[in-house]
């Protein structure tokens, strides 16, 4: 199998000069699941494939796998694939005409095309707006859309300092492309291309990413070839660098439905005891007003034994006990996306000066520096590591 390099990447993908007001934005699972609630998507969240291997997907569950979004270094060249016509097999595609905006756009382009997800209002509107565009009219169409411009926006790096650079200055280019499932076939959508590439087909009873999978290896491995080809050996080589993240269904959210449903259901089970005369310890407060209409009603429970009762109490409350961690988990994870966020989005120049000022002038900052320079490569280090 194939790793894949974590690799926290800008997108400076090159496309039509249209808009200087849409900023790069990081490639995190943080940073992208917060995008997807400010623009009004509260179902879903990111999560980081470390590997390409068999394994990849096993913790998934394919129903609740909305897209992949796949980032890699963008290098100019033919693509002999053929593209198709979105409009006739169903698909919302948009050709990327704004200038940063490919993460935003492969997201979007995952969202829109997911079956049985609810996009919120903002997303629902534009989807309907822009249903009899053509591919680059949808693509101006995200660029004018004030609640995702904002949205992407709101990761604006603030600094007290404007960085120029050199007009004829060239860095590496990331681009972002997703690859969602279909009516059971798989595609990628491409925002640089003229529409859909057909991947796969997906057989019955498997998980349609491992099909995506299999094309990102060939993809991996194609360059892998290529840059050995040219002579580059290890240098080129070091420039492997992809990350990969799948858009599934909020974990926090399913594992806070699935308990309240426990509960509504335990309760029901104890007040069915407790009228058989039953000795029982009352452990939910609920409401059963919103009790989900798919659990037994009291009259269900009525004609079932009391062994049979008990048994549902027991799995609740081990159901309740299976969870409860996740969702503690869950919270941790955001808690730690928040700060990051905020980070992020804070102007740190003036602190950062003010730190280096003060440990100058107690000729400490050499020694500092040289100390952030071993944990920064240890850091890189432990990241290879776990990636491994």
């Amino acid at each position: 199998s194939s790793d894949i390099d974590l690799v926290h990447a800008s997108c400076t993908c090159r496309t039509v000069q249209m808009s200087d007001e849409w900023c790069t934005i990081e490639s995190d699972p943080g940073v992208f699941t917060q995008l997807c609630e400010e623009i009004g998507v509260k179902g879903v969240q990111f999560e980081e494939i470390y590997s390409l291997g068999p394994e990849a997907f096993a913790d998934l569950e394919a129903e609740k796998i909305y897209g992949l979004i796949f980032l890699f270094k963008w290098q100019r060249e033919a693509d002999p694939r053929p593209t198709l016509e979105a409009s006739e097999l169903g698909i919302f595609f948009a050709q990327q005409v704004i200038h940063n905006a490919c993460a935003t756009q492969a997201i979007l382009s995952a969202l829109l095309n997911a079956e049985k997800l609810d996009v919120g209002p903002n997303l629902t509107s534009f989807k309907e707006f822009t249903i009899g565009l053509d591919p680059q009219m949808k693509g101006l169409a995200i660029g004018n859309s004030e609640p995702i411009r904002k949205a992407h926006n709101s990761f604006r790096q603030q600094s007290s300092f404007e960085i120029v650079h050199d007009k004829d200055e060239k860095g590496d280019a990331f681009h972002f492309v997703c690859y969602i499932c279909h009516e059971g076939k798989v595609y990628e959508l491409d925002g640089l291309k003229a529409g859909p590439v057909f991947i796969a087909d997906v057989p019955a009873g498997t998980n349609w990413a491992d099909k995506a999978r299999e094309e990102l290896q060939r993809r991996i491995e194609a360059y892998t070839q290529k840059t050995a080809a040219s002579g580059e050996g290890a240098e080129g080589a070091a420039e492997l660098r992809f990350n990969l993240m799948a858009i599934v269904a909020n974990r926090l959210h399913e594992a806070e439905k699935e308990i309240a449903r426990a509960r509504f259901l335990r309760h029901r089970a104890h007040i069915s005891l407790v009228s058989r005369d039953e000795e029982v310890e009352l452990l939910d407060e609920v409401d059963d007003d919103d009790a989900p209409a798919d659990i037994p009603s009291f009259e269900d429970l009525l004609e079932k034994e009391i062994p049979a009762i008990k048994a549902i109490v027991e799995d609740c409350t081990k159901k309740i006990s299976e969870l409860s961690p996740v969702v503690e988990a869950e919270q941790k994870k955001r808690q730690k996306w928040m700060k990051e966020n905020s980070l992020r989005q804070a102007d740190l120049v003036p602190l950062a000066l003010c730190a280096m000022r003060h440990l100058a002038r107690k000729g400490q900052l050499v020694a500092a520096l040289e100390k952030g320079k071993e944990v920064h490569q240890k850091r890189i280090a432990d990241k290879q590591a776990a990636s491994a």
